[in-house]
């Protein structure tokens, strides 16, 4: 037995200097997993608040698309058009109250560079200052510039302070969490959710070959967001309402 195994190690290591150091065939056809996974780019700087791209990071975690997730901005990947070319989604999370000073902080180039990537098919999500910047001054991706839902007729919010509002998505009445959100224009809009007054709270919009997804609330806040301001969501947190605006702007 012992020369049976030795000749057959002979014959075995012969065939590998023939054949060489090729993989096997499982090995060539198996795909790079990282490869095939989709890219979400989320940006992260001065245009957006502390912590909120990491929670829409998380939101993206729990989606179906099973997401490769890299962040944008002045600290980490640049905003052009390479970085974009690898990536399906582009996410402008929320940030402070000044639309004009958001878009020059992002840059004239990357925002062009944007607009660009939805043009030809990429999808936007944009989070409260994410959707005003989807109008003027920002991305444009939208027509004209957007007004804040804050003491518009019958609105239920009178002021800038985070806060819970009721909207009603998808014919349902829920909660969310609020501050200083805008109201979506109706032409071309595939409506998701509306405030009582029925101005539009989120919806899906066309540009060019792409997809724009806006909201005015945050449905992504986690716990920590009701907890640092004592507020409390009477039907819970809305993940599932940030992953339905999600799957709307990806189709």
């Amino acid at each position: 037995m012992r020369h049976l195994r030795l000749f057959a190690t002979i014959f075995i290591s012969a065939a590998s200097l023939l054949l060489g150091s090729q993989p096997s065939w499982s090995q060539q056809a198996e795909p790079d997993a990282t490869k095939q996974r989709p890219l979400a780019l989320i940006y992260r700087g001065p245009a957006g608040c502390d912590g909120c791209s990491e929670t829409v990071a998380e939101v993206l975690k729990g989606s179906r698309y099973d997401f490769r997730i890299e962040y944008v901005g002045p600290k980490d990947k640049p905003i052009n058009a390479d970085t974009l070319s690898r990536a399906t989604l582009y996410i402008q999370p929320g940030g402070g109250d000044d639309v004009e000073a958001a878009a020059k902080d992002i840059g004239q180039d990357s925002v062009a560079a944007v607009r660009s990537f939805v043009q030809k098919g990429g999808r936007y999500l944009g989070i409260c200052m994410g959707a005003y910047l989807a109008g003027s001054p920002g991305f444009e991706l939208i027509e004209g510039s957007l007004d804040s839902y804050v003491g518009r007729p019958g609105s239920l919010v009178k002021d800038d302070k985070d806060t819970v509002t009721p909207v009603i998505w998808r014919d349902k009445k829920r909660w969310v969490y609020y501050q200083d959100g805008n109201i979506l224009p109706k032409k071309g809009a595939t409506v998701l959710a509306v405030y009582p007054n029925h101005d539009i709270a989120a919806a899906v919009y066309s540009f060019g070959k792409g997809r724009v997804g806006l909201v005015g609330p945050h449905p992504e806040a986690d716990q920590s967001w009701y907890d640092e301001f004592d507020l409390k969501d009477p039907d819970g947190l809305d993940t599932d309402l940030a992953l339905d605006l999600l799957d709307t702007t990806m189709k």
